[in-house]
């Protein structure tokens, strides 16, 4: 199982600081540990770098619009970057849909008090520490509301911390990490050619990965403006076809 550890020691291997058979000093394992958290700090904010869409859901409250999300809210739950998708699930069970709003769309609802016994809109304020799940209309019932988001990247706190990845993953955190490492210090002892290699390869395994996170997209459209109550005319027939 690989462990932290081993991706640090890689990583500085890539970079040339260390040969084949080195290994990281106590000092250089604690500066390239806070380097590989900062690296994944920072994928947390790029959707497609999340291998896990998490499904989540909580009860509303008769008369309550807002939510809170994070460590010790209302959903005491880790706090999500964004949320993408939702229902509303009643007694029966039976789940009925949810749009998911940006703020521009939420700001243009006029009169927010309003009630209704299935709310079919949330908007997700990304505040911090805790975000703010807002529904619409406030509910009358206490059904459960499912919603899904992605999951930030993990921090890590020990060395010896085993890590269990995806296909691709360990690849791109090795060679993104070498190439971070150097903006921590770590000097690259590689030659250009070797140096360009590395940022090649790290480019191609971060892209790999978000090619595989990529989730179909399903157009829909309204048949009301788009479907015609008539057949339309055939321009290589000249004729309009038979009912």
């Amino acid at each position: 199982m690989t462990t932290v550890s081993d991706i640090l020691t890689r990583a500085a291997r890539s970079l040339g600081y260390l040969g084949r058979t080195e290994v990281l000093s106590a000092a250089d394992a604690t500066d390239a540990l806070a380097c590989f958290n900062e690296m994944l700090d920072s994928w947390s904010n790029e959707s497609l770098t999340s291998y896990v869409t998490l499904q989540r859901s909580f009860l509303m409250l008769p008369g309550q619009q807002t939510y809170t999300i994070g460590s010790g809210g209302y959903v005491n739950s880790t706090r999500p970057y964004d949320i993408i998708q939702a229902f509303v699930r009643d007694n029966g069970p039976n789940d009925y849909p949810m749009r998911v709003i940006a703020r521009a769309e939420w700001d243009l609802i006029g009169q927010k008090t309003i009630t209704s016994q299935i709310p079919d809109t949330l908007f997700y304020d990304s505040q911090y520490p805790l975000g703010v799940i807002n529904i619409f209309p406030v509910p009358l019932l206490s059904y459960t509301v499912f919603f899904n988001s992605t999951t930030d990247q993990v921090d890590y706190s020990l060395l010896s911390t085993a890590i269990a990845l995806p296909v691709g993953y360990e690849l791109a955190y090795i060679y993104n990490l070498a190439l971070q490492m150097m903006s921590f210090g770590f000097p690259c002892l590689l030659d250009e050619k070797a140096y360009m290699r590395l940022v090649n390869n790290a480019a191609e395994a971060k892209g790999n990965i978000k090619r595989a996170n990529i989730k179909e997209v399903v157009a829909s459209y309204d048949p009301a403006i788009v479907s015609r109550s008539q057949a339309t005319y055939n321009i290589y027939s000249d004729s309009m076809p038979r009912a």
